[in-house]
């Protein structure tokens, strides 16, 4: 199945459920793309909280680097976080073809 989660809320439980439900089916051999919207980066800033972790390991959940919207992938952001979070990390397309996933998970 190929899912497309995205995490749209600053708060930490929402945010770290859905990242850990698409590590979850990750794991099961789904194709799963996560999309980190604004809200999101306070978590990603904080080297300590569970996100920022999770993120860190898409690469060994054999998972796609995470699209991020353009207003927000900028140097200055890039250049705030790790080498080894910022490669977990893209611009999203310009154009997302919802039809393309078979779900559409919003947290």
């Amino acid at each position: 199945m190929k899912l497309l989660i995205q995490l749209r809320t600053a708060t930490e439980m929402a945010s770290y459920e859905g990242c850990a439900l698409a590590l979850t089916l990750a794991t099961f051999g789904h194709e799963v793309q996560l999309y980190l919207d604004a809200p999101v980066f306070g978590l990603l800033m904080q080297p300590k909280s569970r996100l920022h972790g999770m993120i860190q390991s898409l690469e060994l959940y054999d998972m796609p680097p995470a699209w991020l919207p353009e207003d927000v992938f900028s140097g200055w952001l890039t250049g705030m976080l790790p080498n080894d979070l910022v490669a977990q990390l893209t611009l999203v397309p310009e154009v997302i073809d919802t039809q393309e996933f078979e779900q559409v998970l919003t947290f």
